[in-house]
């Protein structure tokens, strides 16, 4: 069986609006298909930030993890890091588009330049939706914004 694919940004996104996003990736696992959260990282604290909203997720994704970007990362005493903006804001479309996830929804205007997939950029403060210049407004219910994204799923 061929599952479609659609992935939710942790930092921005879901950890702004946890019982919303719940809600829709219930909704979109309902509907067969996979869910990843994909985020920059750490692992350990968007699992536990994970289990204590009880979400529901098919893969965890996160750039830090992956080996030609860790390899040139710098790590600092207080935990912090950088990393070059090139390969950190690519990093996400080439995932997606690799494991031909169809649609993914972040909070970058910079990271949507990059996907060949879809993708739709949530706006917290404006409490928006934005997906090929059509704009949906946050108080959609997970369903419906989910039927309002669905036309726009494109994998490679």
């Amino acid at each position: 069986m061929i599952f479609k694919k659609i992935s939710v940004d942790f930092h921005g996104v879901l950890n702004k609006a946890p019982e919303y996003f719940k809600a829709f990736m219930d909704y979109a696992m309902a509907q067969g298909f996979l869910v990843y959260v994909v985020s920059g990282g750490p692992r350990a604290a968007i699992i536990d930030f994970l289990r204590q909203h009880d979400v529901a997720y098919s893969s965890l994704w996160c750039v830090i993890d992956e080996p030609q970007i860790n390899e040139q990362t710098q790590f600092f005493a207080d935990g912090s890091f950088r990393v070059d903006d090139y390969l950190w804001d690519k990093a996400k479309a080439e995932f997606c588009r690799d494991e031909e996830i169809g649609l993914h929804i972040d909070d970058s205007a910079v990271y949507g330049t990059y996907f060949s997939t879809g993708y739709c950029r949530y706006n917290h403060q404006a409490q928006t939706f934005s997906i090929n210049g059509q704009t949906f407004p946050a108080d959609l219910s997970p369903q419906e914004l989910f039927a309002k994204l669905l036309p726009f799923y494109k994998s490679k």
